[in-house]
């Protein structure tokens, strides 16, 4: 036993480190530093616009979604209950009866937005999806590929 605490003693031993050498890794290491200084405040600019890029994006994404999933299930009877409702308004209140002529470019509107809403069912069929997480995976991976090209390699033999 106490050999192998002479062993350890021996090989664990601090030795003092010449100054020549150690002044020159430290004049190398600070010529490193000022020749490629790190501007935190653009680090930091880079982390908050990833970040909001990042809620922007999950934001349009689940609002796109949302949209979709409304359309999809309940657009009929939504544009059947504004037809219904314009009807009762104009037909059931005295002084809107009137307008009730003039509401005609608005069933007109409302035909060509059901054409519109068919269109972007098929967009969002084909490549909605696609799209939204190009973008996503695109503003996620963008910060780590920029890191990855700005990074400087520390050598210390350099």
């Amino acid at each position: 036993m106490k050999e192998m605490d002479d062993i350890l003693k021996s090989v664990f031993h601090d030795k003092p480190i010449a100054q020549e050498p150690l002044q020159g890794m430290r004049m190398r290491i600070m010529d490193q530093i000022l020749a490629a200084p790190v501007d935190f405040r653009e680090k930091r600019l880079a982390m908050q616009r990833r970040k909001w890029g990042i809620i922007f994006l999950s934001a349009f994404f689940v609002l796109s979604l949302s949209l979709f999933l409304i359309n999809w299930f309940l657009g009929s009877w939504l544009g059947g209950g504004l037809n219904t409702l314009v009807l009762w308004l104009t037909a059931n209140i005295p002084i809107l009866a009137w307008f009730q002529d003039r509401w005609v470019w608005l069933f007109d509107t409302l035909t060509i937005l059901s054409n519109l809403k068919l269109g972007y069912q098929f967009l969002w069929q084909q490549y909605g999806l696609a799209v939204m997480g190009i973008l996503f995976s695109w503003v996620l991976f963008e910060g780590i590929r920029d890191n990855k090209l700005k990074r400087k390699v520390f050598n210390g033999n350099s």
